[in-house]
């Protein structure tokens, strides 16, 4: 199974657009004390730089990455008491929508797939593929860090062109794209503080300055308004 299906390059690429797989594995410590074959690792840092041992024939799991998965319902639906055993569920209720009890080819899986994935479409909406919540995760972590250095005006304008680019899609991304769009308008708010406490001081030029620049940005949000108040007031003489 785990040849013939996990590691065949079509349903690799098959699985990476339409499935998330949990796999459950009994056993594993005792065929990782035994210096099993199937149970080799090799040592690499993950994504946060953190070295780790990963499995060779999981090459993005970690021990605790499948205890982890064995321990949530995934381990319930199996009452067969034989292996293997699939299970397609629907992630929206965790409800078993389908099984394979025992071995079976890829293409077999791919079919039951295309077909129950057109079923929870057809209830649920479409779905949010890895790719576009990759690169939802890649736009918001480079907008962050473009707040955190002070680049606002390109915090603010890369914000506002990522939720223009992904009005179109599910909730689930439109909460990550609001988030990260509020954040930036927060750090905004902060600055237009700031401004103010310079009018305060009577550094009236150098606020009206940076409200110049600022202002333009700030169109069409919630601060639009305090920006043009406070630039009327850095000017005034």
């Amino acid at each position: 199974m785990h040849g013939s299906v996990l590691q065949n390059k079509k349903y690799i690429k098959f699985a990476d657009e339409n499935t998330v797989e949990v796999l459950v594995l009994d056993r594993l410590e005792e065929a990782i004390e035994k210096e099993e074959k199937g149970a080799a690792t090799f040592k690499a840092k993950d994504e946060d730089g953190q070295e780790k041992e990963f499995f060779l024939g999981w090459p993005n799991l970690t021990l605790d990455d499948i205890k982890g998965m064995r321990s949530t319902k995934a381990g319930t639906y199996n009452n067969t008491g034989k292996i293997p055993y699939t299970a397609i569920v629907n992630p929206h209720t965790e409800e078993e929508m389908e099984n394979i009890k025992g071995g079976y080819g890829a293409g077999a899986l791919m079919d039951i797939v295309k077909a129950r994935r057109q079923e929870l479409v057809k209830e649920y909406g479409k779905g949010v593929s890895r790719k576009t919540l990759q690169k939802v995760k890649e736009a918001a972590a480079d907008i962050r860090a473009k707040t955190a250095e002070g680049d606002l005006m390109k915090a603010l304008t890369d914000s506002a062109a990522l939720a223009k680019k992904m009005a179109k899609e599910g909730d689930a991304i439109l909460d990550m794209v609001a988030k990260v769009r509020a954040d930036v308008l927060e750090a905004a708010g902060n600055q237009l503080d700031e401004l103010e406490a310079m009018i305060g001081r009577g550094e009236k030029s150098d606020a009206a300055r940076e409200l110049s620049r600022l202002a333009r940005y700030l169109k069409g949000t919630e601060l639009e308004e305090r920006a043009s108040t406070l630039l009327e007031s850095a000017k005034a003489k």
